[in-house]
């Protein structure tokens, strides 16, 4: 077959997509990602082909040269998570397939509709498909090759006013809490937390037994796959579901002393099995083809 892929310019989308471009192309399907002038160097760093898009906005909503593309290589199929994909794949009548991340809602007017968010936490899942955690290239950084002494919680913050809280209210919780750089100047860090010149999730979160962020769902959702409790300081949507499971909390900064509760490893695991059980990349791969 031959599969476009139509990735918006968002990195944590474009990651969504890579497992299922791997698979194809490991399948033997020529496979090429397209996307927008700014956004080919992160499409690159995926080891994918690229196809750069002179026109349409960052989200993909639309875009002439995307169907433009499709009429020239005739793909068989065009899977993507922007609405520009659905349009491409009508274009050449090809097949549309849509991926949902955890931001996303299903839409009835594709031909199908795979989903990496587990079915126990969307209203109206599609057909799953296992979520392999993926963050681009990644090396292991050297304090990563030591054992950790305690259970170890992985800081994960964008909004640096989340720092000062969390400090507080981590201080006499018995874990080696890990944190890349960026932690305000003037805090007194916790005998306890790590700051550490990289904290890259793929090597670092199977060394880990839970999560804390303040709303990042790629993180949020790569947590669920492995299994580990988290806690979102941040409102959001996935958040919000992910603690309704009973595998997360979402609030206070003072919930960190609870995600080593049985109840909540209990619920987490759960949805690591939901997860796992869910059809890898390359068994749909084969579903597509046939």
């Amino acid at each position: 077959m031959r599969v476009l892929l139509a990735a918006p310019s968002a990195t944590a989308r474009l990651h969504t997509l890579v497992p299922l471009a791997w698979a194809l192309r490991c399948a033997g399907h020529d496979v090429k990602i397209a996307g927008r002038p700014e956004f080919v160097e992160e499409i690159l760093r995926t080891g994918c082909v690229a196809v750069e898009l002179e026109s349409g906005d960052a989200a993909l909503t639309e875009s002439a040269k995307l169907v433009e593309f499709a009429r020239l290589w005739r793909p068989d199929a065009v899977i993507s998570n922007a609405p520009a994909g659905i349009a491409a794949a009508r274009a050449v009548d090809a097949k549309a397939v849509r991926v949902l991340g955890p931001t996303d809602e299903p839409d009835t007017t594709v031909d199908h509709t795979l989903d990496v968010v587990p079915p126990s936490l969307r209203d109206s899942p599609g057909q799953p498909l296992r979520h392999v955690p993926y963050f681009g290239p990644t090396e292991v950084p050297a304090w990563l090759r030591r054992k950790a002494r305690r259970a170890r919680i992985l800081l994960s913050l964008n909004d640096p006013s989340w720092y000062a809280p969390f400090f507080s209210a981590v201080s006499n919780v018995d874990a080696e809490v890990v944190c890349a750089a960026g932690v305000p100047d003037g805090l007194e860090l916790p005998r306890n937390v790590k700051l550490v010149d990289a904290a890259p999730p793929a090597a670092v979160l199977p060394t880990c037994a839970a999560v804390v962020h303040d709303g990042d769902e790629a993180l949020a959702l790569a947590a669920v796959a492995y299994g580990l409790p988290q806690l979102s300081l941040a409102d959001s949507a996935f958040g919000t579901r992910v603690a309704a499971a009973g595998a997360g909390l979402s609030g206070a900064a003072e919930g960190v002393s609870r995600l080593t509760e049985e109840t909540l490893r209990s619920g987490a695991n759960a949805l690591r099995a939901e997860v796992a059980a869910s059809p890898a990349p390359r068994a749909i791969v084969a579903a597509l083809a046939r």
